[in-house]
């Protein structure tokens, strides 16, 4: 109970103000394709969703909704009549409470076979992506920390979404749309034109250098050093 305490005192307040066990229950449907735990699948055909700050969550939701954010296999389940506004709070919180490790947690003698299994499939580790590592820091940090932290893991009052710990896959494609002008295209989007001036390789630079920076972007606030 303590733990469960501190958790909601640490998180945004939207998560504290709605019904983390109600957003559970909402997001059963969902685990088909997003995975049990939010980690999503199929080398980032399904987008990792656990643990994006809660206002990109529900932004995004809306996006699908109102079909701003174009997604077929999301329609049905973003109908008004299937997922109401508190659904989409409760959900968006329920998913923000969510951890996913990045290394093999250390066993207990005590843990049960299963206790095992569920443990490890939380772990989430997504593949190296190979580019210069110290150039993909410095275009992170130039276009991208503003909104979405130090170390990519999103920022709830900027509505930006964790990087760090995305499927690069799914993050090259999300590039390829904001640059397309697919996504991002309404004049009060903060992601217009932001990364027009980027080139593939920059682009490229950046995402080795998020592959390279998971375990350590756990810890939110520092400044990383990039080996």
């Amino acid at each position: 109970m303590a733990r469960r305490v501190l958790l909601l005192l640490v998180l945004p307040t939207v998560v504290a103000a709605q019904n983390v066990q109600d957003g559970k229950d909402v997001y059963g449907p969902c685990a088909a394709c997003h995975g049990a735990n939010g980690e999503g699948g199929k080398g980032g055909e399904y987008p990792r969703i656990a643990g994006q700050p809660p206002a990109f969550t529900l932004f995004s939701l809306k996006q699908f909704q109102e079909r701003k954010r174009k997604n077929l296999p999301m329609f049905p389940y973003t109908e008004p009549r299937e997922l109401s506004e508190r659904d989409m709070k409760d959900v968006a919180a329920y998913l923000a409470t969510i951890s996913l490790p990045t290394k093999v947690p250390e066993f207990k003698d005590s843990d049960s076979s299963l206790d095992r299994l569920l443990m490890m499939e939380r772990v989430l580790v997504v593949p190296r992506v190979d580019g210069d590592v110290r150039k993909g820091k410095a275009t992170y940090r130039k276009a991208c920390a503003k909104c979405h932290g130090p170390t990519a893991m999103g920022r709830d009052e900027k509505r930006a979404p964790l990087l760090v710990g995305q499927y690069p896959d799914y993050l090259r494609r999300q590039f390829d749309a904001f640059k397309k002008g697919e996504r991002g295209a309404e004049a009060d989007d903060p992601m217009k034109g932001v990364l027009d001036p980027l080139s593939d390789q920059e682009l490229t630079d950046v995402l080795a250098w998020l592959t390279s920076i998971q375990e350590d972007a756990q810890e939110k606030d520092s400044e990383l050093t990039v080996p």
